[in-house]
């Protein structure tokens, strides 16, 4: 019994000394210079930001708040986080040419699930990843991409026929499959029609991930395999990463079995002749991404392998179609909690499609559609999608008014306080999306970050919400769900509604 009194007391010697020496240091030094709570020996902060990782993001606001609504500082165990919600200061993070790395604590919640994708890695394997990437994004395949969301969103629109002039629905059960089915269809060139298969093994799956990713970022422990395997959730997660990667598997086989078939065309016309160029030639015309990765060779001349492969295509498939249904499914919410917003949303497409309101929009159509992509931006700004993105500071970084940010410091693009900021947004709490027509600070809004490492496909992202909520909008009037539809929105790495979005849909009347 003395024996372990003693251990205890020199355990807790120890670490107070320590937090005691951190303290004395330059870091701590100039991390003072933020406003921020007093941390705890071991804990830091982190009695106070709590355990429940769907209480985090509202208690994180309330410290900002505390702080003056400013840039402040927090400890977590021994890491310490910046919060910006200043734009000035994110554009000096955002727009740096080497400070990309993620932290670690994100990097450790992502990897189970996405390895060392593009989101993850960095250097010359992130580097040269994303430049792979880029030709399936680029503006010239655009209009290519949105032959396939309208020809998909009709499906989307039959299948939310049922449900006309009745009781609500949950757009999320009916959006995410068709944001998936078009991903599949325009980057990696295969048909999956999750749309026709609502119990279909990976949207089980992946409806899971970012729950268990945001546990993993805020509970350390979680990232000590030996201890968490032991764990009911343990076994969750490692189901859940299984059936995504056999998910990605199976996509990979099918689309090689695609492309070798036709490379074998294309050898059979042209017996005479290296296909090489030909063969590079239609894999451009076709812009899918999926095709880019099978062709690519590694630094020393080999083929990707089929793991890496994977790895790259789970990560675009889930983040591009989860937070697509979100922001799109969270706009038509906002449209049905503001009616006049709906109405001149309509009163838009009714100038741009005129009397041939079932007309398929065009690219041009999407350009004119200004007060609609004021709406999915204010929407965006209420219902952040992502509430914030981070950099973990490699060298110390000077912010606008002289003060630095230490390296190995956590650095939080907060969008979640940014977007409440009544210095940047006057009057947040009101939903306004003509605030967009004003002139504000660039990195005031930056939903897909910005810089070297900004998502890469935001203009697609884009063009299939715009498209989608046209068609949408056009064919129904949204509702309010009813008593007891109300989301239960979560800010986790991605927000999210408990409840799905249950709205109903009503036929739209032009007389």
């Amino acid at each position: 019994m003395f024996l372990s009194a003693v251990l205890v007391v020199t355990i807790v010697a120890v670490f107070v000394v320590h937090q005691l020496f951190l303290r004395s240091t330059r870091h701590w030094k100039v991390l003072t210079q933020f406003p921020g709570d007093r941390p705890l020996p071991f804990f830091g902060n982190a009695l106070q930001v709590g355990y429940d990782v769907d209480t985090v993001s509202s208690n994180l606001m309330k410290m900002w708040k505390r702080h003056g609504m400013k840039n402040f500082r927090l400890t977590l165990g021994s890491k310490d986080w910046i919060m910006l919600s200043d734009p000035v200061d994110v554009g000096i993070l955002l727009s740096h040419q080497t400070e990309l790395l993620k932290p670690d604590e994100r990097n450790a919640a992502m990897m189970p699930f996405f390895g060392n994708s593009v989101s993850t890695s960095q250097g010359e394997r992130w580097r040269s990843t994303r430049k792979l990437m880029s030709p399936s994004f680029h503006f010239k395949t655009l209009d290519q991409k949105l032959t396939a969301v309208n020809s998909l969103g009709e499906k989307l629109l039959n299948s939310l026929s049922c449900y006309e002039n009745k009781g609500p629905v949950d757009l999320y059960i009916y959006v995410r499959p068709f944001m998936y089915d078009l991903f599949c269809s325009t980057l990696m060139g295969v048909d999956s029609d999750l749309l026709a298969q609502l119990d279909h093994p990976y949207l089980s799956a992946s409806r899971k991930v970012i729950k268990i990713a945001t546990t993993n970022y805020y509970s350390y422990w979680r990232h000590i395999e030996t201890l968490f395997r032991f764990t009911s959730d343990y076994q969750i997660m490692k189901d859940t990463i299984k059936a995504m990667h056999d998910n990605s598997n199976d996509i990979i086989k099918k689309r090689r079995a695609i492309l070798n078939k036709l490379i074998d065309n294309i050898k059979c016309n042209n017996p005479h002749t290296d296909v090489s160029q030909i063969v590079e030639k239609k894999i451009t015309e076709n812009s899918y991404l999926l095709d880019e990765l099978i062709m690519s060779k590694l630094p020393n001349g080999d083929p990707m392998p089929d793991s890496m492969i994977n790895e790259e295509i789970t990560l675009l498939a889930f983040t591009g179609h989860y937070t697509t249904t979100m922001t799109l499914s969270h706009t038509l919410f906002s449209m049905a909690m503001y009616p006049e917003v709906q109405r001149r949303v309509i009163e838009e497409q009714k100038s741009i499609f005129g009397d041939d309101l079932s007309r398929k929009p065009t690219t041009k159509d999407l350009g004119e559609m200004k007060y609609l992509e004021n709406v999915i931006k204010e929407t965006i700004r209420t219902i952040p999608t992502v509430p914030k993105i981070s950099r973990q500071l490699q060298q110390d970084l000077t912010l606008k008014d002289g003060r630095v940010m230490p390296a190995g410091s956590s650095v939080v693009v907060y969008y979640q306080a940014i977007f409440q900021n009544p210095d940047v947004y006057p009057n947040p709490e009101v939903f306004d999306p003509d605030r967009f027509l004003k002139t504000m600070n660039t990195f005031a809004f930056v939903p897909f970050s910005s810089g070297p490492r900004n998502c890469i496909g935001f203009k697609y992202a884009w063009v299939a919400m715009k498209a989608t909520l046209s068609s949408i909008v056009r064919r129904f009037e949204i509702l309010e769900g009813g008593p007891g539809t109300q989301p239960q929105f979560a800010h986790r790495m991605i927000t999210e509604s408990d409840n799905g979005v249950q709205l109903r849909l009503k036929t739209r009347n032009y007389d």
